[in-house]
This record gives C-alpha cells, sequence and structure tokens, in this order.
C-alpha cells in the first residue's frame, strides 16, 4: 500500500512539474515576441530601430540598380524569346542529325544562360524576403508596443519615437514588396521560358532518336544525278548558308566562352614553355645514357615540342568548353590533325604513316563534305570514296600486322581478330553502300575516321605522360629525396601501367560510343557493379569491394611514402631531437593506415554494430591466444611516446650490447658491435 501512495504521489508531482514547466516556456516564448518595454526605454530602443531599418534600406537596391539588374537579363531574355519564336515554325523533319546535335548544342547554351538568370534573380529574391522578414518582425513588435500602452498617458516623444519607427518600416516595406515583385516578374519570365526550351529540347532528343534508329533505311542510288549540274549549283547555295549559320552559330559560342579561351590559350603557352625546357634538358643529357622505351619515344616526340604541347594540351583542355557546337569540334579536330601527324612521322614506320595520313585526310575531308546537304549526290560520292579508301587501308594495315613481330602473343592475336573485323565490316557496308544503305555507310565511315583519329591521339598522349614521369623520376634534382630511392622505381612502374590502363579503357569506350551502343555497355557493367548480394544481414556489392581493395591499398602505399619523406626528407633537415622524426614519421603512418581502414569500411557499406560485435569476440579470443604480441604493441607504443630509448641509442640487453637501429610499433631492432 505505501508502494502505491509513493507511485501516485511521484505521477502527480511529476505532472504539476511538467505542466509548470510548459506554462513557464510559453510564458518565455511571449516574452520574446510580445516583449513590454518601460516608457523611458522607448525612445533609445526605437534609435536602435531606426538604426536597424536605416541598414536594411541602404542593402537595398535603388530603381537605378534594379533597372541595372534586370536590363540585360531582360535583354538576353528578349533575344532568346525571339530566337525561340522563329524556332517554333520550324519543321526539324527537313534536317539531318548533325544539324540536329548543333540545335541541341545551340539551345543547351541558351538554357544555360536562362538559369543563371535566374539564379542571379533568386539570389536578390532571397536577400529581399530575408530583409521583408527582419521589417515585418520590427513593424510587429512596435505595433505591440503602441497598443500595449496606457491610453490615458500621453508622451509625445515617445508618441513620436513609436510613430517615426512604424512610419519608416512602412515605408521600407513597401519598397520592399515593389522590388520583390519587379524580381517575380522576371523570374516568372525566365521559368516560362526555360520550360518552353526544356520542350523544345525534348522534341530535337527524339528527332535524333529517330535519325539513329533509321540505320538500315534504304535509300535509291541514282548515278545519273552525277552529271547533273543544277544539283551542284543548288549544293553550293545550301553549303553557304550552312558556312553562315553554324559560322555564326561559332561567333556567339566564342563570344560566350572568352574567358575559357583566353586562359586555354595561357595554358598552351605554359605547356610550350614546359615541354622546351624539357628537350633542352635531353639535350644537355649524355648520350650512352640507357633509356626505357617510353624515355626514347618521348625524345622523338620532344624533338617536336610545340605539337607535342598543342596535341596535349589541346585535347585536354577543350573538356571545359561546355555544349561545344559541332563546327567547334570540327574545326579542333582538323588543328590536331597537323601537330599529330607530325609526331606519328617520328614514332611509325613509314608504311603505316602513309596508312594514317590518308584517314586523317578524309578526316579533314569529311568537315567540308558535312557542310552539304546530307541526301546531297556530293555526300553520298564521299560516303562511297571514303568507304573503298579505308578499305584499301584496312587490307593493307592487316596484310603489315600479319607480317609484324608483337611483344605480346596475346596483344598479337587481338590486334589481328580486331583488324580483320574491320576490314571485312567494311567491305560488306561498301557493298551495301552501292545498294542504297546510306546512313549505315555514313555510320562505318565515321566509325573508322572517329577511331583512327582518337585512338592515334590517345597513344601519342599516352607516350607523352608516360614519358613526362619517366623524365620526372630519373631528374637528379628529383633523385636527391630519399623517398624517390626507395619507392620511385615501383611508383614509377605503377604509375605508368595506371596512365597506360586509363588509356586503354578511353580507346574501349570511344569504340563503343562510336557505335553508338556506349549507354547500354555502361548501364550493364554499372548493374553488374553495384548490384547487391545479401548474406544474413550483410549486404555487399562488387563495385564496393573494389573500393574497399584499392582504398586499402593506397593508404598503406601513402602511409609508407609519406613516413620516408617526413622522416628523412623534411623532419631530418629540422632541429628536432634524436630519434624524434621516426616517433612523428611512423605515428603519422599508423594514422593514415587507421583514417584508410575506417574509410574503407564505411565506404564498403560494412554496418559498424555488426563489425562492433565481431571484434568484440575477437578481442576475446586475441586476449587469450596472443597476449605476447599485444604486450609487445603496448610496449612499442611506449617507447614511441617516452621515448626512453632513442635510435643510436647504446643500450645493454642481458649480455648483449648494442645500437638501437629502429623503433617499430611491435618490434625494433638493436645491433650489437660484433654485427649480430
Amino acid at each position: 500500500m505505501t508502494i502505491q501512495r509513493f507511485c501516485l504521489l511521484f505521477l502527480f508531482v511529476t505532472g504539476i512539474h511538467i505542466a509548470f514547466a510548459q506554462i513557464i516556456n510559453t510564458e518565455r516564448g511571449d516574452s520574446i515576441t510580445h516583449k513590454k518595454l518601460d516608457v523611458i526605454e522607448i525612445p533609445g530602443a526605437s534609435a536602435n530601430e531606426i538604426v536597424k531599418l536605416n541598414k536594411i534600406e541602404k542593402s537595398m537596391l535603388t530603381k537605378a540598380q534594379l533597372a541595372q539588374l534586370l536590363k540585360p537579363s531582360y535583354s538576353r531574355l528578349g533575344l532568346i524569346d525571339s530566337l525561340f519564336n522563329l524556332e517554333a515554325n520550324i519543321n526539324y523533319n527537313i534536317y539531318n542529325k548533325r544539324h540536329l546535335v548543333n540545335k541541341r548544342s545551340y539551345w543547351n547554351q541558351r538554357l544555360e544562360q536562362i538559369n543563371s538568370i535566374e539564379e542571379n534573380i533568386n539570389a536578390e529574391l532571397r536577400k529581399v524576403e530575408n530583409n521583408i522578414a527582419s521589417v515585418n518582425t520590427i513593424e510587429n513588435r512596435w505595433h505591440f508596443i503602441a497598443q500595449s500602452r496606457n491610453p490615458n498617458l500621453t508622451d509625445s516623444v515617445v508618441d513620436s519615437s513609436i510613430r517615426r519607427v512604424l512610419d519608416k518600416s512602412g515605408v521600407i516595406l513597401n519598397q520592399l514588396k515593389t522590388l520583390s515583385r519587379e524580381l517575380l516578374l522576371a523570374q516568372d519570365k525566365a521559368i516560362s521560358q526555360s520550360s518552353a526550351i526544356s520542350s523544345l529540347q525534348e522534341s530535337i532528343y527524339q528527332r535524333i532518336n529517330d535519325e539513329e534508329d533509321n540505320l538500315f533505311v534504304r535509300n535509291k542510288l541514282h548515278f545519273k544525278e552525277i552529271l547533273n549540274a543544277q544539283q551542284y549549283i543548288s549544293a553550293v547555295a545550301v553549303f553557304k548558308k550552312n558556312v553562315q549559320i553554324e559560322g555564326h552559330l561559332l561567333s556567339d559560342y566564342m563570344n560566350d566562352n572568352r574567358d575559357i579561351l583566353f586562359l586555354h590559350l595561357l595554358v598552351l603557352i605554359s605547356g610550350m614553355l614546359i615541354f622546351r625546357q624539357m628537350n633542352r634538358a635531353v639535350i644537355q643529357k649524355e648520350s650512352g645514357t640507357v633509356s626505357s622505351y617510353h624515355q626514347m619515344q618521348f625524345n622523338k616526340l620532344l624533338s617536336a615540342y610545340k605539337s607535342t604541347a598543342f596535341v596535349l594540351i589541346i585535347w585536354l583542355t577543350v573538356w571545359f568548353f561546355p555544349n561545344q557546337p559541332l563546327l567547334f569540334k570540327d574545326i579542333i579536330r582538323v588543328i590536331i590533325c597537323i601537330p599529330l601527324s607530325i609526331l606519328l612521322y617520328r614514332l611509325v614506320e613509314r608504311r603505316l604513316f602513309i596508312s594514317i595520313i590518308l584517314l586523317f585526310t578524309l578526316v579533314v575531308v569529311q568537315v567540308i563534305i558535312n557542310l552539304f546537304p546530307p541526301n546531297h549526290m556530293i555526300f553520298k560520292l564521299f560516303l562511297l570514296l571514303a568507304s573503298i579508301i579505308e578499305f584499301a587501308v584496312l587490307v593493307y594495315v592487316y596484310r603489315y600486322a600479319v607480317k609484324r613481330r608483337f611483344r605480346s602473343n596475346l596483344m598479337a592475336s587481338i590486334t589481328k581478330r580486331i583488324l580483320l573485323i574491320a576490314t571485312v565490316a567494311v567491305g560488306i557496308i561498301l557493298v551495301l553502300g552501292l545498294f542504297g544503305y546510306v546512313v549505315l555507310a555514313e555510320l562505318m565511315v565515321n566509325v573508322i575516321l572517329t577511331n583512327t583519329f582518337s585512338i592515334s591521339l590517345l597513344f601519342v598522349s599516352m607516350l607523352i605522360v608516360n614519358g613526362s614521369i619517366e623524365h620526372l623520376f630519373d631528374n637528379h634534382r628529383f633523385k636527391q629525396f630519399k623517398v624517390v630511392k626507395h619507392y620511385g622505381t615501383d611508383l614509377k612502374k605503377r604509375l605508368i601501367l595506371l596512365v597506360t590502363i586509363i588509356a586503354q579503357l578511353m580507346a574501349l569506350f570511344i569504340i563503343l560510343m562510336s557505335l553508338n551502343i556506349d549507354e547500354q555497355v555502361t548501364s550493364f557493367i554499372t548493374g553488374i557493379i553495384t548490384y547487391d548480394f545479401n548474406i544474413g544481414s550483410i549486404s555487399f556489392s562488387i563495385g564496393r569491394l573494389i573500393m574497399l581493395v584499392v582504398i586499402l591499398y593506397l593508404s598503406i602505399l601513402l602511409s609508407n611514402i609519406i613516413k620516408v619523406l617526413l622522416e628523412e626528407d623534411i623532419l631530418n633537415k629540422t632541429k628536432l631531437g634524436q630519434g624524434l622524426p621516426h616517433t612523428i614519421a611512423l605515428l603519422a603512418k599508423y594514422a593514415l593506415i587507421t583514417i584508410g581502414i575506417t574509410l574503407a569500411i564505411s565506404t564498403a557499406g560494412i554496418p559498424t554494430t555488426s563489425l562492433t560485435v565481431l571484434i568484440g569476440a575477437f578481442g576475446v579470443g586475441i586476449g587469450f591466444g596472443l597476449q605476447n604480441i599485444f604486450n609487445n604493441l603496448v610496449s612499442g607504443l611506449i617507447l614511441l611516446f617516452e621515448r626512453p630509448i632513442k635510435i643510436n641509442d647504446i643500450v645493454e640487453v642481458g649480455q648483449l650490447l648494442g645500437r638501437v637501429k629502429s623503433i617499430g610499433i611491435r618490434s625494433s631492432i638493436v645491433r650489437t658491435f660484433d654485427g649480430a
């Protein structure tokens, strides 16, 4: 009975306490929202509020500033609107894929401009909304102060102070609302245009997909049209019109990206200076020095350092240009063909070089032919001629590959099979092209030319990057670092292998992209990598396991490199005590490994709760079975932190006397004076 009374009393007291706390919190909230002021405090408080309102007023956009902000936006939106009205009446069925891709790139640029305008307007709207909220808070507070005053007590100073705050807040609030309406009108116009352009882009995307689906559509060839002079006159007129249209698009594009173009030129000039300096270093190097394959090829490339810098930097930095028009891409391709041919002349045999030059010539001619009408006889004749040249070149290269000796039998087998498949495919499509399968012939011509240019570019770029890596690691100044002496050779091999693998994967992706099957293949591989396997409560995927291994490998490799770098290259040059650099470097190594393990576990998605239980279970077993090892680990930590002994100290262990060579977390090494 006593226990029941105690429980009831406890619940009653707890309920009263909670109710009382809620009342206090409510009163506190009311006091914060509606704080009453004494009459004597009102003039000073009003002065402070006027200062706040003045700051808000100064931060507001004036009419002139608002007009200056919205004028370029309205002019840009008006121009885009007029262009859109013209575009809405165009029948896209008369355009080929090239023109449609150009249209898509053009309207992507316009959409980015509208999004930029919208972001600027949204930023100003957020400022205005924050100011409106602040002014509303001030106005509501002073309305409450005015209403809470005793009507029988009048004071001209107090009333004037209250009225001045309310008048000021009312004026500013009206200005802010007017400003907000102007910005909302501009925002609404930008949003409506963005929606309209997105709808237009969907129709363009649909037409591009329709063009890609018409791969096996047959068009009859009328060879008698070759002698019709009138069609050539009309084709030239269309060619001039297309040059004018695409030139106008290119001009607009370059004006919109002037900053990126300037940065592009700056990087190009810097790259030329760097490669010129490398060329001088190679010339000054002793001729008897034995070089590796990559270094020998890199030395050949450096003899034309301007072309080397041009090829590498142009295609690496051209990706910074967004939504590139096709004419821009074509011009870049033609520009790169010239220095790329100069470099390939130094790298490949003359017979193979002639074949590459023939295909590069077709790349240049194709840029011009693409500006003619897509179904014109000139375009069809080019496809026929290009197919014949490609077939002849592939037959010649295949015979060359059969006679040539490769370092790897696997690489020889793969190369010969790919060349044989490509030769047979071009031969078949050449015959089909004669029967009117123009779209299929166009695809095959583009595949061969695109892959020849891209793989040649990747091959030269890979040699440049790998040669630069070897040049860096062989530099005598770089070799002065102890970390390079310990890990330089191994790290150089791994970096070269990584660059080679990346280049091969990029080449494979380019081939898939030219065949229009890149999305299907990448989605299939992504699905396999990201597929979750469930074992009990644990879920994992192949991608996570790969990331786990990669992160662990990199953390161990980097920790070893940083340990040597800290201990032998940085801290040894400071005035730290003897043995302290070793301690700091070793602790940094273990810290990096710990971070790497933690990051790997989190990336792999391993549940930490299950892992904690597992570690606890292992800890019990380890505590009994591996006591000596853990004693050594604890002793090693004590030696590292307390430092009772240091490296190069002379110690006596039992009857042995020796010098400390290294101190580790699990074991230390002492060398006796007789070498034991």
